[in-house]
């Protein structure tokens, strides 16, 4: 990745390492140069951007705002650069996006593996995190897009495209819950063993938005920030588990859980796409967000053909 000046490179890693000799060693450069380098900027700033401490560099608040600055101009070069070699018709291209934990490990390599099918050598860098960080991340400039679930934007970052994610309970096949056509409710399914993401997880605090009883149930019997955890006890149990159809496409499609929707009001959820406000799309992100829109909608038909069958027998 080209560097949009050397003094902004040498800036950035040290904010990453806070040591200026650990940034040297991975710029392949001398401890006095980075510093140097450093010390340019901040007199040209005018202020400090670090706190020379005992254990080693950190941003002041200034720093922090130059550093989300540094970041932005340097994604924002990165993209320009994407868009010249586009020009020259070089098929290549770099994507930097962030994901949920849930999203890492089934629908985003099947993107990925969807795009390099026919654009090889298009790159990725993938981070994880939840839907604040993320949503953070997007603003300072350290990745372009962001997936997950719909929560107001922070300043200077836009919601560019939204996609229904319903919230439903996952059972093993032939679970009396969901053997039989009806509409479900959250209500209908706390009499069950239950299998529980933990309450810091965002699905689980919409859920006990849903219906506060949930809240007041006690310890479900198993409590978990793992959601392949979620999938895998609830495989082989009684129990039940509650994830959107991103979570459980896989299993549902292999036969080894069921997916029903919740049928309360609160259950209504999307996932939506962010990047920065006035962000403009590399060709390399086009393919990427094309084929990402492909995979959900394809994950939605196959969830909405389920559960109008439901539906239709339930009328019956």
């Amino acid at each position: 990745m080209p560097a949009i000046s050397q003094a902004f490179r040498c800036f950035d890693e040290v904010a990453r390492r806070g040591s200026v000799r650990k940034a040297a060693e991975t710029l392949h450069l001398t401890a006095a140069a980075v510093n140097q380098q450093v010390l340019n900027l901040e007199a040209q700033v005018g202020v400090p951007l670090f706190d020379r401490l005992p254990r080693g560099m950190q941003l002041t608040t200034a720093g922090e705002i130059m550093i989300a600055a540094v970041r932005r101009s340097q994604r924002d070069f990165d993209n320009a650069l994407s868009q010249v070699e586009d020009l020259r018709k070089v098929r290549r291209g770099h994507v930097n996006v962030g994901v949920p934990y849930a999203t890492a490990e089934h629908l985003l390599p099947q993107v990925i593996e969807n795009v390099q099918k026919s654009h090889p050598d298009i790159t990725f860098s993938v981070r994880s995190g939840n839907g604040e960080a993320l949503q953070r991340w997007v603003a300072n400039g350290e990745i372009d897009v962001a997936f997950c679930l719909r929560r107001k934007p922070p300043p200077g970052v836009e919601e560019v495209r939204a996609y229904a994610q319903p919230l439903g309970v996952v059972t093993a096949p032939g679970h009396p819950l969901t053997a039989t056509p009806r509409l479900l409710r959250l209500r209908d399914c706390l009499d069950h063993p239950l299998i529980m993401l933990s309450p810091e997880m965002e699905l689980r605090s919409l859920l006990e938005r849903v219906d506060p009883r949930l809240s007041r149930l006690g310890r479900p019997l198993v409590e978990t920030g793992s959601v392949p955890m979620v999938r895998r006890l609830v495989a082989g149990s009684q129990a039940v588990g509650f994830l959107i159809p991103d979570n459980v496409a896989e299993d549902v499609d292999a036969g080894r859980l069921v997916w029903v929707a919740l049928e309360d009001q609160g259950a209504a959820l999307y996932s939506c796409i962010y990047q920065r406000s006035g962000y403009s799309t590399a060709v390399a992100m086009g393919l990427f967000l094309e084929a990402l829109d492909a995979e959900v909608n394809r994950i939605r038909e196959r969830f909405d053909t389920r559960h109008a069958l439901r539906l239709q027998a339930f009328a019956t």
